[in-house]
């Protein structure tokens, strides 16, 4: 999720003889002037560039749309240079621009004539001289509200605080907390990561994920339902472990793993009930919901459920009250309950479901570890990443945005949490 940029991964053929560095090297700079003339968005045969293979899974138009949004505020290709060849046909590079950008980019070419482009990775621009403050400025002129907050958790050290204070709606993320209350149940014994429950088709949510295909009665256990959960998002998985665990055992849990204000989220949301909430009948109940006591709240929960069918979601591309319906946390929360995963007893296990998906890319030189979490809906975004560094350290990162009034470019917001992640440490 959230890709800030299009990546194709391919097998790529062995060459028994590589050319000779000079030659490897006349190659690839060929083939990144190729690169260089994409984003100035000149015309070309596209065919005569990449291979079809590659043209297959990212057509032209997409191979357009996503270099006409990368170079929006970059400006476009002035140079290229090759940073690092990792084969005689593979190598990392970096684009300067006309704005004073800098585009890190990864390319493989087909080692046979006449050396097709078969894998090409555009990383989001990073302001040359770039730092962290360059970051949060950018990020104070999006619509609407923004906050980052970073840390060195080794050293107790904060990186960045841009309205850390400021609860804002945080999507997806919530998941952390639902993971936390797991976490807790089988270091007290309650449950094994190895216990199986089945899916009941009935309380099924809809995407992300992909358990709301399944068949009623699937045995699925529950590292598989948390992983589900974190990496692909999975709504239905999510909803699983809530109605196993106890909603009101992870509304507890928030408190525990550092939420500084777990009342808000009370009664604690299910996927199922913002949907129905939000996106049925043009979404009066989610404005309904808004202006109750919590003790209403659970009553008109239950309500809703029985008397309307998940049929009846129609999505829309607006925000919906994302001030007032969601689940919400402070983005200095979010970095407290990864800070608490990452010291739980059921670390390792924890720590392994938190990397299956890292978001954005991250440089495994700079980063031996990135563990992510990030949700987003019409007008909200959060991205919370976990990671050490090379040197031993631990680092957390957390960011959040909502335009109540609009949308939210998560292309655009990814690129700057991206940037802020290589400006985290040298």
């Amino acid at each position: 999720m959230l890709r800030a940029v299009c990546s194709l991964v391919v097998v790529s053929t062995i060459a028994l003889v590589w050319p000779s560095t000079t030659k490897a090297q006349s190659l690839l700079s060929a083939r990144l002037n190729d690169v260089c003339a994409l984003l100035n968005l000149k015309s070309m045969r596209y065919d005569t560039v990449f291979t079809a293979e590659f043209l297959q899974k990212v057509p032209p138009m997409q191979l357009t749309m996503v270099t006409q949004q990368l170079t929006k505020e970059s400006g476009g290709c002035v140079s290229i240079r090759v940073v690092d060849s990792t084969s005689a046909y593979q190598c990392r590079a970096e684009a300067v621009t006309t704005n004073g950008y800098t585009i890190p980019v990864t390319m493989s070419i087909r080692s046979a004539p006449p050396h097709l482009i078969e894998g090409l990775f555009l990383k989001p621009p990073m302001r040359v001289g770039s730092t962290l403050e360059s970051v949060i400025k950018d990020m104070k002129q999006l619509k609407g509200t923004t906050s980052i907050s970073a840390i060195n958790l080794s050293r107790k050290h904060v990186l960045a605080a841009h309205d850390s204070s400021t609860y804002l709606p945080i999507g997806s993320t919530f998941k952390l907390y639902v993971l936390g209350a797991l976490a807790e149940q089988i270091r007290l014994g309650k449950r094994r990561w190895d216990d199986v429950i089945v899916l009941d088709t009935t309380t099924r949510s809809l995407p992300s994920g992909i358990l709301q295909t399944w068949p009623h009665g699937s045995p699925l256990t529950l590292q598989t339902l948390a992983t589900l959960m974190i990496s692909q998002s999975d709504n239905t998985a999510t909803d699983m472990l809530l109605h196993e665990l106890h909603q009101d055992s992870v509304e507890r849990m928030q408190q525990h793993m550092g939420h500084s204000n777990a009342s808000l989220n009370t009664p604690f949301l299910t996927t199922r009930d913002v949907f129905l909430l939000k996106f049925t009948n043009g979404g009066i109940p989610a404005r309904e919901y808004a202006g109750l006591r919590p003790a209403d709240r659970r009553k008109f929960l239950d309500r809703l459920q029985e008397q309307t069918p998940l049929a009846a979601v129609r999505f829309v591309d607006t925000a919906v009250v994302p001030d007032r319906v969601e689940w919400f946390a402070r983005t200095t929360d979010c970095i407290r309950a990864m800070e608490w995963l990452s010291a739980c007893l059921e670390r390792a296990t924890v720590l392994d479901i938190l990397a299956v998906n890292p978001g954005v890319d991250i440089n495994p030189k700079q980063w031996t570890y990135a563990g992510y979490k990030g949700g987003s809906e019409p007008g909200v975004i959060n991205m919370t990443y976990l990671l050490r560094h090379n040197s031993g350290d631990w680092y957390a990162l957390s960011a959040s945005w909502m335009n109540p009034t609009g949308n939210v470019d998560e292309a655009t917001f990814a690129g700057f949490v991206q940037r802020a992640i290589q400006l985290l440490a040298p």
